[in-house]
């Protein structure tokens, strides 16, 4: 992490995340309230000064001391009212504009994102997505925040990663309709039992995982990859290479499958 080039910008500037998550806790922001914090505190742990540009030169450069004093105030709405100020005028460094785009969208509550302190299981993500929600996870607990989350380098690049993936489902409302079709018609399935005669293929289940939890794309990318990893399936259990034709008996099994239980639900998009 490179270090911050203001003094007036606190060395433990990350320590103090568990204490914003308290104020969560107790009732006194809100989820998207925090999540905005948490990436605010980060960026400018992260970069120091350079942690923002402005879009217009008529805007105020943005500067990390006043900002910080500025999210520490008790009024929740001009706290809110001045996030999306911050995130609607200026762009921040190292981030893809994707990301104050769901932040803002949260914060004005039209994306139904859900803030978690802890990393949900592909099944709970899978859960979420079939109601229309998207999880989040911002990690407070500190040091603990700086270490790496699942694959990637430390808790905010697992945020960040999070709400990449919220705008790819929710950004478009004909792409996120046929996602969440395509993940109710996911939900029902494996409740259903439907998959269960490959989950004693551990690179099977490693990759259905990924569909389940993150995969944001058209609904006929995701069946066209649910394909791919049936055929794999069926050629590691028929000892072939990945690149090695199909059995006839193994393509009528997947041809089945497929027309069976995907190909005749409709993901509208």
């Amino acid at each position: 992490m490179n270090s911050p080039s203001r003094n007036d910008i606190p060395p433990d500037l990350l320590s103090r995340l568990p204490d914003v998550a308290a104020r969560w806790r107790a009732d006194e922001l809100d989820a998207a309230v925090v999540a905005t914090l948490y990436f605010l505190h980060w960026q400018i742990a992260r970069y120091g000064e350079a942690f923002a540009s402005r879009k217009r030169k008529s805007d105020a450069r943005p500067e990390a001391g006043p900002w910080l004093a500025a999210s520490a105030t008790p009024d929740h709405d001009a706290l809110r009212a001045r996030l999306l100020e911050y995130l609607g005028r200026y762009q921040f460094r190292g981030v893809i504009p994707n990301v104050p785009v769901a932040l803002s969208q949260w914060l004005r509550g039209r994306w139904a994102l859900e803030l978690r302190a802890d990393i949900p299981s592909p099944l709970d993500v899978l859960r979420a997505q079939a109601r229309g929600a998207r999880p989040v996870t911002a990690i407070t607990a500190y040091p603990r925040l700086l270490k790496p989350v699942l694959n990637k380098s430390d808790a905010f690049a697992f945020f960040l990663h999070d709400l990449e993936h919220a705008y790819k489902f929710f950004h478009s409302p004909a792409l996120y309709a046929g996602q969440r079709g395509f993940f109710i018609w996911l939900e029902a399935a494996l409740d259903s039992g439907v998959f269960r005669p490959y989950f004693a293929d551990p690179v099977f289940v490693e990759k259905f995982h990924y569909l389940m939890s993150d995969m944001n794309t058209h609904p006929e990318h995701s069946r066209q990859y649910l394909r791919a990893i049936l055929v794999e399936f069926h050629l590691r259990r028929e000892g072939k290479a990945p690149t090695a034709p199909l059995s006839m008996a193994a393509q009528r099994t997947i041809d089945g499958f497929m027309h069976a239980h995907v190909v005749s639900h409709a993901f509208a998009v």
